[in-house]
């Protein structure tokens, strides 16, 4: 499991953020596949660091 940062554009106004999800990687079939198990959400103020260590103490 990691955490990944994605950038996210507002159809509306144009303006760009960030959004914060838990990730989890398999493999099925032979093919790697990720889904997403929680989404932190735009406001996550952990510093990138920590990431990892939040990560394995969610898993």
């Amino acid at each position: 499991m990691f955490i990944r940062s994605t950038t996210v554009k507002t159809s509306a106004s144009g303006k760009t953020y960030k959004t914060y999800r838990l990730v989890e990687t398999e493999r099925v079939a032979g093919k790697v596949k990720q889904r997403t198990l929680i989404n932190l959400g735009r406001y996550f103020n952990v510093p990138k660091s920590d990431w990892q260590m939040l990560a394995s103490r969610i898993e």
